[in-house]
C-alpha cells in the first residue's frame, strides 16, 4: 500500500486555542512526516467572523479591522462578548497559520453548519416561526457566503474547510429540524444540503481551498440522502469518511461509503484517543485494527487520513495524556507504510517519550519494544468485551449507563448495530443461552486485563526506565478496577433484564438468575464505595474517576431495583 497523500493530526475544542498545545501538535506532525493539521470546533469560524457585513460593515472592507472599525458601537450594544474576542482568535490563528507554513503542514478548520451567534436570532425575528428557528430561510445562505468570504479575507492561508452538515450537532439542520413552515415540510433534506454547501463552496473555491464534506451521520437514512446529494456537488468537492458507519466504534463494520463516492477524492477518519474505547484509561491499542481499514480503504482508493487526538465535549484530556498515544504513532506510521511493524511503532513511541534508558543496547531497545508490543496487543480484546456486548456499543461515550433503558438505548437506537450488519438483530437477546454468553464474555474481559497486569509485572525489560514501567503498569492497575466495574455494571443490567423480561417467567434459568441479579447488585453497590475511596486516597488525572464513576453506579442501581421492585408487584398482580 503507497502512503496517503494527506496525512493529518486533528485537535478539538479548548486546545484549539492552547497555544502550547498546538505546537506540539505541530512538533508531532513534522517529526513524523505528517502534512496537515485540522483544528476541530464546531463554532470555529463564527469564533473568529462577525460577520462584519451583517452588522452594517461595508462589503469592500478588506479585514477585520475596517469591519470592526465600523460596526464596533453596534457590536457592543448587541453583543458586547463578541465585541474583542473574533479579532483577538483572528489574530492567534493566523500566528498558528504562519508557523504550520514554515513546516509546509497545511492547515484545515472543522466545523458542523448550520452554526451561529444568538444574537442573529434577535437582530433577524423572521427566523423563529412559531417558537422554533426555520433552517430553511433565505437569510441563511447570505449568512453563509459572507461568513466564508470574511473569514478567507482575513485568514488565506487555511487549507480548507471541512464541515458535517448532516448531523443534529450543529445549531440548525434539517436532519434535526423541528420548524413545520410550508418550506421545511416540503424541501427534501438533498436540496437542503446542496443550497447550504452551494453557499459555502462558491467563496472556499474563489479563495483557492478546498471544501471538504464530512458523512457524519446517525444512520442510514441520512447517509443515503447526504451521499445523493454528493452527487450532485461541484467535483471538486472532496468527502471525509469515519471509517465505521456511524462513529468511531471498533466492533462496527468498515464504513460501506468507502469507495462509493464516484471519482470524487475521500479521506478516511480514525479516533485515537478513545472517545468509545475507554479513553485511554483502559488502553485499546488499534494498530491492527488501523493497518487493516487504511489498507482497506487505500484500495478503495481513499488518498487522505485523518487522526484525531480529542473529543470535543471531554476538555483537558487527549492521547497524548496516556497510553493510547501509541495509536496517534501507529497511525502516522502507517498513513505512510503500511507494513510497518508494530513493535518498531513501540519502540519509537519509547524512544520519543523518553522510557526508554539512555545507553541501552541496542539488542535490550529491540526486547523492550518486543515486551511493550506483546502485552498491548492484549489491549483491545480486553476493551472490546468490555466496553461492547456482543459487539454492540454499551456505553455512553466510555461512561457507564445510569439506567437500564439507557444501556438498551445506546446500543439498539443511538448507535445501533443492526442498523449495519442485521444479523447482530438478537445481539442481546433475553434468552438464557445469550444472556451466558454474555455473562462470560464480561468475566473473560477481567480475566484478560488482570492477565495483563500480571504479565507486566513479571520483569521490568532492562531498556524500560523505571519511570516509563511505571507509567504503564500504574496505568494496568487502573485499567483493571476500570474493567471490573464495567463487568458488575454489565452483568447486573443484563440479568436484570433477563429476570423483567415477559419471556423469562416460566424458565428454568429465572431462580439462578434471580440469585446472580441480587449477587451482583450487592457488588455493585460495594465497587462504588471501592471507588469513592480510590477517588478520596489518590491522585491521577481527572478522566480516572471520571471513568471510574461511582455515582453513575450508585444511579444504575437504584434504577434496577426500582424496575425489579415494578416487575416483582406486577407479577403478584397478575397471580391474583
Amino acid at each position: 500500500m503507497t502512503g496517503f497523500g494527506l496525512r493529518a493530526l486533528e485537535m478539538h475544542s479548548g486546545y484549539v486555542w492552547n497555544y502550547d498545545r498546538v505546537r506540539t501538535a505541530l512538533d508531532f506532525i513534522a517529526r513524523h512526516e505528517m502534512n496537515a493539521l485540522v483544528l476541530h470546533r464546531n463554532d470555529i469560524v463564527d469564533l473568529v467572523v462577525y460577520p462584519g457585513r451583517t452588522f452594517g460593515a461595508d462589503p469592500a472592507a478588506r479585514n477585520i479591522f475596517e469591519r470592526y472599525s465600523q460596526i464596533y458601537q453596534k457590536l457592543y450594544r448587541y453583543t458586547p462578548t463578541r465585541r474583542s474576542g473574533p479579532y483577538q482568535r483572528r489574530d492567534y490563528l493566523k500566528r498558528i497559520l504562519e508557523l504550520a507554513a514554515r513546516r509546509g503542514i497545511s492547515v484545515y478548520f472543522e466545523n458542523k453548519e448550520l452554526y451561529f451567534a444568538d444574537i442573529f436570532i434577535e437582530l433577524y425575528p423572521e427566523l423563529t416561526k412559531n417558537g422554533t428557528l426555520c433552517p430553511s430561510h433565505p437569510f441563511w445562505t447570505d449568512f453563509l457566503s459572507v461568513k466564508y468570504q470574511e473569514l478567507f479575507e482575513d485568514l488565506p492561508g487555511i487549507a480548507g474547510i471541512i464541515t458535517a452538515p448532516g448531523t443534529g450537532e450543529s445549531r440548525l439542520a434539517i436532519s434535526s429540524n423541528r420548524c413545520t413552515c410550508e418550506d421545511c415540510r416540503t424541501i427534501k433534506p438533498q436540496a437542503w444540503y446542496r443550497r447550504l454547501l452551494m453557499a459555502m463552496h462558491a467563496p472556499i473555491r474563489d479563495a483557492g481551498a478546498d471544501l471538504i464534506v464530512r458523512d457524519f451521520v446517525f444512520d442510514r437514512k441520512a447517509q443515503t440522502e447526504l451521499a445523493e446529494t454528493m452527487e450532485s456537488l461541484p467535483p471538486d468537492v472532496i468527502v471525509s469518511l469515519k471509517n465505521t458507519p456511524h462513529d468511531y466504534y471498533p466492533t462496527f463494520p468498515e464504513n460501506p461509503r468507502i469507495g462509493d463516492v464516484g471519482k470524487r477524492r475521500q479521506w478516511i477518519e480514525f479516533d485515537t484517543m478513545g472517545q468509545y474505547f475507554g479513553w485511554g484509561v483502559a488502553p485499546a491499542i488499534l494498530i491492527e485494527d488501523y493497518r487493516r481499514r487504511l489498507a482497506s480503504a487505500s484500495g478503495k482508493g481513499a488518498e487522505g487520513a485523518i487522526f484525531r487526538t480529542d473529543w470535543e465535549s471531554l476538555d483537558g484530556h487527549s492521547s497524548f495524556a496516556n497510553l493510547n498515544f501509541i495509536n496517534l504513532y501507529a497511525g502516522a506510521a502507517l498513513s505512510k507504510d503500511n507494513s510497518v511493524p508494530a513493535g518498531a511503532i513501540h519502540r519509537r513511541w519509547l524512544e520519543d517519550e523518553g522510557m526508554l534508558i539512555a545507553g541501552a543496547s541496542e539488542t535490550d531497545r529491540e526486547a523492550a519494544a518486543h515486551w511493550s508490543a506483546e502485552l498491548f496487543s492484549a489491549s483491545w480484546p480486553v476493551v472490546s468485551k468490555t466496553l461492547f456486548v456482543n459487539d454492540c456499543v454499551f456505553s455512553d461515550s466510555s461512561n457507564y449507563p445510569v439506567s437500564l433503558s439507557h444501556a438498551f438505548w445506546l446500543a439498539e437506537t443511538k448507535n445501533s448495530l443492526k442498523d449495519w450488519v442485521p444479523e447482530k438483530a438478537d445481539a442481546l437477546a433475553a434468552t438464557e443461552d445469550n444472556i451466558r454468553l454474555l455473562l462470560a464474555e464480561k468475566d473473560e474481559a477481567l480475566r484478560l486485563a488482570e492477565a495483563m497486569l500480571v504479565d507486566a509485572r513479571q520483569a521490568r525489560p532492562a531498556a524500560l526506565s523505571e519511570a516509563g514501567y511505571d507509567q504503564i503498569t500504574t496505568a494496568l492497575e487502573i485499567s483493571a478496577l476500570y474493567v471490573s466495574g464495567w463487568r458488575t455494571v454489565t452483568q447486573a443490567i443484563l440479568l436484570c433484564h433477563y429476570v423483567t423480561a415477559p419471556t423469562s417467567a416460566s424458565s428454568g434459568f429465572l431462580p439462578e438468575a434471580r440469585d446472580l441479579l441480587a449477587s451482583e447488585l450487592g457488588t455493585l453497590e460495594a465497587t462504588a464505595q471501592r471507588f469513592r475511596r480510590f477517588a478520596q486516597d489518590t491522585d491521577h488525572r481527572y478522566v480516572v474517576y471520571v471513568m471510574l464513576g461511582w455515582e453513575r453506579m450508585l444511579t444504575l442501581k437504584a434504577d434496577l431495583e426500582t424496575r425489579i421492585a415494578a416487575h416483582e408487584t406486577a407479577s403478584q398482580g397478575s397471580a391474583e
